[in-house]
């Protein structure tokens, strides 16, 4: 995995990005060879006067539009803690609630890998570069549905790791296994079906969840991770409200 950055990184490694489509998508080229050679890249390297003129008016416009506050925080949020933190609960409960909002259906519990959230967001302003240096993964909302025994395995799971933020399951631990869970308050019951809101990335096995690639997915959206954040962080903005987290004791470890 890579390293956490706690500051915030330069806008620069947008460019490229947005730059490449525009380049590569003027004309149609036909490769009939190729040479290679090793070209020391340092600070001191002279940049290309013309490229840079022409770079120059989509990069400004790019930095106006990442540096567009979209909302306010109280304090910082991070992923400091043992499974549970104050950025993977925001997170986690700002996906379970766009996913009951957009697919009008009762959403029991929703889960956030503390590893994709690559940033902080910081006190005071939050701007939409913010939240692109949070989540920069193209990671998509999926429904799950599991049963009581899928509900124990997730909570197996997120004891043994202790990596994700967690909305509507509630877990204790002691000497790092799972004693007692809940969803929404009430014992799980094995013959119910639950609703759980995730990424793609983990519905499809990632950060070792073996036991979800073969569970019933309910709707495979094409909504962004990072989108439905900045959706509601608009929203919450909008009705004056500021963005706070706390350490709840969602994830209890004794």
């Amino acid at each position: 995995m890579a390293p956490r950055c706690n500051k915030p990184r330069p806008l620069s490694h947008y460019y490229l990005l947005f730059m490449l489509p525009l380049i590569l998508g003027c004309g149609r080229y036909q490769s009939t060879g190729y040479t290679a050679a090793i070209h020391p890249v340092s600070e001191n390297a002279a940049s290309d006067e013309e490229l840079v003129a022409f770079i120059r008016p989509f990069k400004e416009n790019l930095e106006k539009e990442m540096n567009t506050v979209i909302g306010q925080s109280r304090k910082e949020l991070n992923t400091k803690g043992t499974g549970e933190t104050t950025l993977g609960n925001l997170v986690a409960d700002l996906q379970k609630e766009f996913a009951k909002e957009k697919f009008d259906t009762q959403v029991d519990i929703s889960v956030m890998n503390n590893g994709g959230l690559r940033n902080t967001l910081p006190e005071g302003d939050i701007t939409l570069g913010n939240i692109y240096e949070l989540s920069p993964f193209e990671n998509y909302l999926y429904l799950l549905e599991l049963d009581g025994e899928g509900i124990a395995e997730l909570a197996t799971y997120a004891v043994a790791k202790k990596n994700l933020g967690l909305s509507g399951l509630t877990l204790i631990a002691e000497d790092n296994k799972l004693v007692a869970f809940e969803v929404n308050g009430e014992a799980v019951d094995p013959a119910k079906k639950y609703t759980v809101a995730i990424n793609d990335y983990l519905a499809n096995g990632g950060d070792y969840m073996d036991f979800l690639p073969g569970k019933t997915r309910l709707i495979a959206s094409e909504y962004l991770i990072r989108d439905l954040m900045i959706y509601k962080i608009k929203e919450r903005s909008k009705d004056g409200l500021v963005l706070d987290a706390e350490i709840e004791g969602r994830q209890k470890y004794n």
